[in-house]
């Protein structure tokens, strides 16, 4: 089923696939006020999902997300006032903070350029898979702003390491695929021609695994990166595995181990 959100994003869901298109490959897929909000509303839709387990972020055309439109993305820039700007900026913060909670997996595959807000939205992904025509780009310092925007300085640091997370902030260059897949960027770095049976391959593995079993991992990776002790940490692992253990698909999975045979998992 394939749904077209003001034209903007396109939706499509097989099963419990999901796979969001940036629909504006015209303009780079830059960022519109429409596109934002789209979204932001379909990534917060999908808490309540659970026929969804993976969720695949991908732009059409020659590049993933080129960034804010400041031309053309009805942001209404020409009133320039504190708070109007103020919103512009929160109304897409939402969007980010929409993918943290989301608790499907999220592929970002990536083309061409991820620039400004479109290096966060694939930043704020899971996963990341990149063909070698990809680049990246932390671009905010090139317009005269601080070069930390869009959660970029949450992100890169526990991405990439934090003195190049400054590089790419303070310099505002562009970096080839294969630079940030060196850095730990990226999960696969792939020929043009192989990244998509890269990101099919990775959406298979992933629906391979137990429902909750997947939505808890997730979880449980993004505390664990803020997490303020290793002991907080496993601590929340043993809760995970205790609840898991008790669920109808941990003994399905054994038994499917012990009779040498794929698990059928009901999410239960």
């Amino acid at each position: 089923m394939t749904t077209i959100v003001d034209s903007s994003v396109r939706i499509n869901e097989e099963g419990a696939l999901m796979t969001l298109t940036l629909n504006r490959p015209e303009v780079g897929n830059a960022f519109s006020g429409a596109m934002v909000d789209a979204l932001y509303q379909t990534f917060s839709d999908l808490a309540g999902r659970d026929d969804i387990r993976v969720v695949v972020l991908e732009g059409a055309g020659k590049h993933f997300c080129s960034g804010l439109d400041l031309v053309d993305g009805g942001w209404g820039f020409n009133e320039r006032s504190v708070g109007m700007l103020l919103g512009v900026q929160r109304r897409i913060a939402r969007l980010y903070l929409a993918m943290r909670r989301c608790p499907q997996a999220i592929i970002a595959t990536v083309q061409g350029a991820a620039y400004g807000g479109g290096l966060s939205l694939a930043a704020a992904a899971d996963l990341r898979v990149a063909d070698s025509t990809a680049k990246f780009c932390a671009a905010y310092i090139r317009i005269g702003l601080t070069g930390a925007d869009m959660a970029s300085s949450y992100l890169l640091p526990r991405l990439v390491g934090g003195s190049f997370a400054a590089e790419m902030m303070m310099t505002g260059r562009a970096y080839a695929a294969d630079a940030m897949d060196k850095r730990g960027f990226l999960s696969h770095l792939t020929d043009p021609g192989e990244r998509e049976p890269a990101v099919a391959a990775l959406v298979t593995d992933l629906l391979a695994t137990a429902p909750l079993g997947l939505r808890l991992t997730k979880e449980a990776v993004h505390l664990g990166i803020d997490s303020s002790s290793m002991e907080a940490t496993m601590a929340l692992e043993d809760r995970h595995q205790t609840l898991l253990s008790m669920t109808d698909d941990a003994a399905e999975a054994m038994h499917a181990f012990q009779e040498r045979r794929a698990p059928k998992y009901r999410g239960s």
